[in-house]
């Protein structure tokens, strides 16, 4: 019987530091190497009220679930405007590749959602699929 748990609370998963991208930021992952998914990485997030997180760009698309709040993130569509895209409860929202992107909740509530990035853009996992391709290049090495 496999030790490995196929269900369970998003809030007994590890927090990870991703103060990087904003102070007080909660995140946690929910499937990537580590667990189920390979390529691909689903984390949660918990954007604390009147919080942003900085505009930055990335080459891969960000494919996003609100979970509870209300907040908006504003990704630049022409040069020098941003259209907001509205991040409730129950949206999802999708960031496309390559476009400058700034998230804000300007609320009295967390902002709660669901971002599934390719591994290559999580430095979690990044990090953590790199040891194992590693660890299965020595293993391949070892003589037999």
């Amino acid at each position: 019987m496999s030790e490995e748990k196929n269900y369970g609370s998003i809030y007994d998963l590890p927090l990870q530091n991703a103060s990087a991208l904003a102070p007080d930021i909660q995140k946690r992952t929910v499937y990537g190497p580590e667990r189920f998914w390979k390529d691909y990485v689903m984390r949660h997030f918990i954007l604390p009220p009147h919080k942003t997180i900085p505009a930055h760009v990335h080459d891969w698309d960000h494919l996003m679930f609100t979970l509870s709040g209300d907040g908006v993130v504003e990704v630049e569509e022409e040069k020098g405007g941003r259209v907001p895209y509205q991040m409730k409860t129950g949206y999802w929202t999708r960031v496309p590749g390559g476009l400058v992107h700034e998230y804000k909740n300007d609320a009295e509530t967390p902002l709660e959602f669901f971002c599934i990035v390719p591994t290559c853009g999580d430095p979690h996992a990044k990090k953590y699929a790199m040891r194992e391709e590693r660890a299965k290049r020595r293993e391949e090495e070892k003589p037999q």
